[in-house]
């Protein structure tokens, strides 16, 4: 058993919390917590004992820094805020999913290894597409749930839309990149990725999850402009076209522009979503700079174990619940990284090609997968919420960025270039010999 192994099964368990996938939901809500709980203490025995530890990265552009600057910040709002101990309990789960998905993952992973939790991901995701799709155009549910293939009109079929939608997100861009795998490249191979692709897409937009749209068109723009497929540029530009102008579900655009000036006349522009970031925006304005503590958009909070962790955040707060949670000064902190890990994807993006290589690509692939869920983090509360599957996925993505970028700078700075064809890839992804041997 290898560790990345260990990171896959945690995905996993958290996924099957996440939605319904034939696990009992105690075993699944149980198990996450002590799927993080294994991780954590097997990172820190290999970490004390294991003789292939990679020094810890001194150039990860600035992601080190800006994480730690992130990490104090909420840990001085969850003192400060009403609810001392969920905030304390958040912040530590939060610490430990960085722990082991950024910082021991980087120094324990190799990049071949990187490259097999990818390819687990891509699996796993690509059955939960399968079984969507199936329902979706059959009505046949290859797993009954209590959800059924429709729920309010929206594609559900293994949880409430909105969270499916988070599922897709992940399977379709992850898809996009895994297209791009020598594995893929004979006549009938290539076309795997791009089929579950095109049916997370589809399924996407079925479940009508707005946020989860944009957070692929992002993520699949980053992997456009990253591979030169311009006509894929225009088309993921066309579909964030649609997805402004459909963003009212079942009214033109005239109409919702009259709602948008008429909303502005009065003041009222954030009056959506049945004034849940009005409420946020309410109740930062009580302490502005530092919140009502990490994690809390609530009053009267009562904490009730690990599902604390989850449950304590305003449904479709989005941004705005981050800024009612942790104030200016916290939601700062969430752009400095942002800036940070963009900033990597301008250097990486503006990298000749004979430097692309198999940890360029993984430093893009991770890059993308943040971003996407950084889009989806808009309407959604899972930003505040460690024990969620999207959240576990959005720092899981900048550990793949930060491990891609540490093993693309070290190859850049030795001189030591290889371009990222077909060939390349599958010596990189197979023996480790194109990124040398410290893979």
């Amino acid at each position: 058993m290898r560790y990345w192994h260990l990171l896959f099964g945690t995905v996993f368990i958290y996924l099957a919390a996440h939605i319904e996938l034939g696990v009992p939901g105690a075993v699944a809500r149980l198990g996450r917590w002590a799927a993080l709980a294994g991780a954590a203490g097997v990172s820190v025995w290999l970490l004390a004992f294991s003789r292939d530890v990679r020094p810890f990265p001194s150039q990860t552009g600035g992601v080190f820094r800006a994480l730690g600057l992130f990490s104090c910040v909420a840990l001085a709002t969850a003192l400060a805020g009403f609810q001392v101990r969920l905030s304390v309990l958040k912040w530590f789960l939060l610490g430990t999913q960085l722990f082991v998905f950024v910082y021991a993952a980087v120094r324990l992973l190799p990049l071949r290894q990187w490259t097999g939790l990818v390819w687990g991901l891509f699996l796993l995701w690509s059955v939960v597409v399968a079984i969507t799709f199936i329902a979706a155009v059959t009505g046949t549910m290859l797993l009954s749930t209590y959800w059924g293939v429709y729920h309010q009109g929206r594609l559900a079929v293994l949880g409430n839309p909105n969270s499916m939608g988070m599922v897709l997100l992940a399977a379709g861009t992850t898809a996009l990149w895994v297209y791009e795998w020598f594995s893929f490249s004979g006549r009938w191979r290539r076309w795997v990725p791009l089929a579950v692709c095109g049916a997370a897409l589809l399924t996407l937009l079925w479940t009508g999850s707005r946020s989860s749209l944009g957070g692929f068109v992002v993520g699949g723009a980053l992997w456009g402009i990253a591979t030169d497929k311009k006509p894929w540029i225009v088309g993921l530009g066309a579909l964030g076209g649609v997805l402004v102008l459909a963003f009212p579900l079942g009214q033109s655009f005239m109409e919702v522009a009259g709602v948008v000036l008429e909303r502005l006349e009065q003041g009222q522009l954030l009056d959506t979503r049945e004034g849940v970031w009005t409420r946020s925006l309410r109740n930062w304005k009580e302490f502005p700079w530092f919140g009502h503590g990490y994690g809390i958009t609530e009053g009267g909070y009562d904490l009730e174990g690990l599902s604390g962790a989850v449950g304590s955040v305003r449904d479709g707060s989005g941004y705005f619940g981050v800024l009612e949670s942790i104030g200016v000064v916290g939601l700062g902190a969430v752009l400095v990284l942002y800036g940070a890990v963009a900033r990597n994807v301008w250097h990486l993006l503006t990298a000749p090609g004979e430097q692309r290589g198999a940890a360029w690509m993984l430093a893009m692939y991770g890059a993308a997968l943040f971003f996407g869920f950084a889009v989806n983090a808009a309407g959604e509360p899972w930003l505040l919420g460690p024990g969620s599957f999207p959240h576990l996925v959005f720092w899981c993505a900048l550990g793949m960025h930060v491990a891609g970028w540490t093993h693309w700078q070290a190859r850049t700075n030795a001189g030591l270039f290889q371009r990222c064809d077909s060939r390349s890839w599958a010596r990189a992804t197979s023996t480790g010999i194109a990124e040398g041997t410290e893979l």
